[in-house]
Order: C-alpha cells, then structure tokens, then sequence
C-alpha cells in the first residue's frame, strides 16, 4: 500500500508500518506552461491530462506520470552569440514544462547548391507558436525535428533552380513565407502556427565570397561613377537651362523696350501731326476771317503769298551814259 501525503506534513517512520518513507519535490508549473499527466482511468486505460498553469503538481496516485518531452535542440546550448553555427543534435532537449507561448528558432540550412554549383549556407530565424496541444501530442514526439526537415526541404527546392547571383537578388522572398510551404503545412498538422520566418544572410566558401566582394566591389565603383556622371550631367543641363531661360528673358524684355519705344514715338509722331492740324485749322480759319474783312477776293491769297514767299530783291543798274561819269546802283 502506498499513501501520497501533499506537505507541509511530518512523519515518524513506523518500523511495522512503513518500508520507506521518500519526500518528492512537487513540480512548478508556471504561466502559459503545461504539462501532461497520464493516469488510470475507470475502464484501467491510461487517461491524458493536460495540467495548466501556474500551478503547483502533485500526484494524486502512484500510477501517475507525467510526460518527458524529448525534442532536437541546439548541438551547443552554451553558445550565447546569433553569429555561432545553428546546428541542431537530437535528443539535445527535455524536459516536462511544455510552454505554450511564442518562440523562436535560430537554424542554418546547411549544403545548400544553386544551379551554378555554389555551396552556400542559409540562416534563418523562425518564428512560431503552440496553437493545438492535442495534435502534437497526437501527430508529432519531436515537432523541432520535423520543423527543421520541413525548412531544410523549402530551402534547398526554392534555391536548386537559382544561380547564385540570382540568389542574391531574391534574398527578400526568404522573409516572407511564400517559399516555406513544405514548413507551414507540416507544422498546421502538429498544431503549430509559423508567424515568420527571417533571413538572417548567408555564408559561403572563401574564395566564393572574396569573387563575389569583388563583384560588389567593382559594381560598386561602377555605380558611385555612374551617379557622380549623372550628377554633373544635370548640374550642366540645369546651368544650360537657366542660361536659356536668362536669355530668353532677356530677349523678351529687349522687345518690350522696342515696342514701348515705338509706340512712345508714334504717339509723339501723331500728337505732333495733331498739333500741326490745330495750327493749320486754326490758321485757316484766320485767313478766312481776313478774306471776310477785305473787300478784294484775291486778298488772302496775295497775304499767304507775302507771307509765305518774300519777294525777291531787285537790283538796278545805271548807265555808262550818265554824265557823272560813274555807275549808280539802285534798290
């Protein structure tokens, strides 16, 4: 007969009573944690309970236990840097407290080949949550495993028809999941929900990557003098423009001079012709006056002609005849 006692309790070991009395610590079960008990049901079948927390677990009969989660994990537990090797050793993890929060996975796909026969090495970080207990518990011993499988295959699929320059200019499909089918599908039948996978960079052979820093390199340079070309191509196109439109400026405003100055002199021009009517008119209307005052009809017209034209001086010259002997002008 066995008797399970919840402590704080004390016990004198009876030496008829007892064979044995052992003290068990009871297991800590904290927030968005579970475990899995199994114990015997009514019909002696094993029943599976699932025990949330935060609780604190004891047995309720000796033919009680509780589920060891035997999972892949990190090959080195103790590395502390993101930039050390994700590999992955089966077996590496367990432990009882099943978390049911969101986590996360550092794994590189390692030996993948591009069609041009590039060896590179992929590393991904994936994003993921417990959704369904019972389908994992029901479809999957060790979800880690299958999620590295899965990933591995999309990788090496998505970059098997690609060269490696290709590669290199679709990185930014690796961080969505059209790529991860093979992942997303697998992990919906463990009851896992992949939120998101990141592509942390790749790394390859070194005289790969010192031909392809080379490449960026004179691409690089090639660009930098393709800008500064650019550049001062529209530095002088825009000095050309600004001359242009300062000279077009300049010609307009050189037109409307000439146009206000022909039109200031036709204006004089016609002002003076004005004036010179007025005169004309008013001289006329005088001569009329004049014509109207003098009885002679030839009047105005003797008086323009004295007026207009003077008459000419008239010399007179004397004879050789005259008895002074001498020439005598007259005027």
């Amino acid at each position: 007969h066995t008797e399970l006692l919840s402590g704080p309790v004390s016990t004198v070991v009876h030496p008829v009573d007892h064979i044995a009395v052992r003290v068990r610590k009871a297991i800590t079960i904290g927030d968005q944690e579970l475990i899995v008990v199994y114990r015997q049901g009514e019909d002696g079948k094993a029943k599976r309970e699932l025990v949330k927390g935060p609780a604190l677990y004891i047995p309720k009969s000796t033919s009680e236990w509780v589920h060891e989660f035997v999972w892949t994990g990190p090959a080195n537990p103790d590395a502390s840097s993101t930039d050390a090797p994700a590999r992955k050793k089966i077996g590496a993890l367990r432990f009882q407290n099943l978390r049911t929060i969101a986590g996360k996975m550092y794994f590189d796909v390692e030996n993948v080949r591009t069609k041009d026969n590039a060896l590179i090495t992929v590393k991904l970080m994936i994003f993921y949550k417990l959704s369904d207990i019972e389908l994992l518990l029901d479809n999957s011993n060790d979800p880690m495993a299958e999620l590295i499988n899965s990933v591995t295959a999309d990788i090496i699929q998505w970059c098997a028809p690609k060269k490696f320059d290709d590669f290199l200019e679709t990185t930014d499909v690796l961080n969505t999941l059209a790529p991860y089918t093979t992942l997303c599908t697998n992990c919906k039948k463990m009851g896992y929900t992949i939120n998101s996978v990141v592509f942390r960079g790749y790394t390859a052979p070194s005289t790969l990557q010192r031909m392809h820093d080379g490449a960026i390199e004179k691409r690089t340079a090639l660009s930098l003098a393709k800008e500064s070309e650019e550049e001062e191509q529209k530095l002088a196109d825009y000095r050309l423009q600004c001359q242009s439109e300062r000279a077009a400026k300049e010609q307009r405003l050189a037109v409307e001079k000439l146009d206000n100055e022909l039109t200031l002199q036709r204006k004089k021009a016609e002002a003076e012709r004005e004036v010179k009517r007025m005169e004309q008119a008013q001289e006329l209307e005088r001569l009329r006056n004049i014509r109207g005052l003098d009885s002679r009809k030839d009047s105005p017209w003797q008086y323009l002609i004295s007026k207009d034209c003077p008459v000419a001086p008239v010399y007179q010259c004397g004879t050789m005849l005259a008895g002074d002997g001498g020439a005598r002008q007259a005027r």
